[in-house]
């Protein structure tokens, strides 16, 4: 197998970029909220601690800025940032960040990935499945005309709301599914644990494969009937080769290539859904932390005031990213295994 050096080059120069923007973003929030806090510290200073304010506004006049610009450097000088640089403030942000949520005990990143993990992965591999085994059935069959129609039903459906109607069917009506979470109460033990939590992955999973599967179908059944019409199809079953040995030998490869492409730009739509789909069920995945992210606090003379938790939402976007480009690559490499033209 050769490397596909261009394709690989390109995937990489896409997930730089994508982390340039997330860091840059990072940075200007990072300059932001120090402002606000230094502007909310210095009002504090003003009301509880007069001579100090008066100290901090004579030292600003000398140097000729506000009280909140001077304090503001104060701050930026303590903690090492430089302040005319985004770049280096995004990455001291990602830094700190990581930093804190290494050590924090309440979050548990490997974990929270691992779900994720499995749950896309679970739900990939078997719309995989599903769709070159019925796209190869509905090639030449005559209900092509009707998945297609599905297809499009289903992409233009948001995927919470079939996960919601599954959750009505299947948890509450019929009662033999779990409504949400990752395991029953009390927890199971040993062999018994791991089919506890397939079993709660059934609807979550069911959902993102519901919502993929009729597109998968469609595309693995169309290039499968251009393949079975060229020459050296014709070629093969002139020479007696079994019908069966084709499939696998030659249509399953080229299928393959295409389907890989595919895939990406479908895990990363997946991706997106699955957030969704995440929270929807109590998953306690990527979704449940980027939902967390933004800090929901009741003030009763107020009422609900939404905090953003900017340490956790760039945490958890780096670690989406991160996956998409990895599956990213690795299909790009299968891609140059099955077939060594790409390179």
């Amino acid at each position: 197998m050769r490397l596909p050096v261009r394709s690989l080059v390109r995937l990489v120069a896409v997930y730089l970029g994508v982390l340039l923007v997330i860091v840059l973003v990072a940075g200007a929030s990072s300059n932001k909220l120090t402002w606000e806090y230094a502007h909310e510290a210095v009002l504090h200073i003003r009301e509880s601690n007069p001579a100090f304010y008066a100290e901090l506004e004579r030292n600003a006049t000398r140097e000729g800025l506000t009280v909140d610009e001077y304090y503001y450097r104060i701050l930026t000088k303590a903690k090492g940032v430089e302040t005319d640089n985004l770049l280096l403030m995004g990455i001291d942000l990602l830094r700190k960040s990581f930093d804190y949520y290494r050590e924090n005990p309440k979050y548990d990143f490997a974990h929270v990935i691992g779900i994720s993990l499995a749950v896309m992965g679970l739900a990939m591999v078997l719309t995989l499945f599903l769709g070159l085994f019925l796209g190869f059935r509905l090639a030449n069959g005559r209900f092509l005309g009707t998945v297609e129609g599905l297809a499009r039903f289903f992409n233009g459906l948001p995927s919470w709301w079939i996960g919601a109607v599954l959750i009505a069917v299947f948890a509450v009506e019929l009662g033999v599914l779990p409504i949400a979470g990752l395991r029953s109460t009390p927890p199971k033990e040993g062999f018994g644990d791991f089919l506890d939590v397939l079993w709660h992955l059934i609807l979550p999973v069911s959902t993102l494969v519901f919502v993929y599967v009729w597109e998968f179908i469609v595309t693995v059944a169309h290039e499968v009937r251009n393949e079975l019409g060229k020459p050296y199809v014709l070629t093969e079953r002139a020479k007696g080769l079994p019908e069966g040995l084709i499939y696998r030998k030659h249509v399953l490869r080229n299928v393959s290539i295409v389907l890989s492409s595919f895939t990406v730009q479908k895990f990363v739509e997946m991706f997106t859904d699955y957030i969704v789909i995440d929270v929807l069920f109590g998953l306690g995945g990527l979704g449940t932390l980027l939902r967390a992210s933004f800090v929901r606090t009741i003030v009763p003379a107020i009422g609900v005031v939404v905090r953003f938790d900017y340490r956790l939402f760039f945490v958890v976007t780096l670690s989406i990213a991160t996956i998409t480009f990895l599956f990213s690559l690795l299909l790009e490499l299968t891609k140059g295994l099955l077939d060594p033209r790409v390179s």
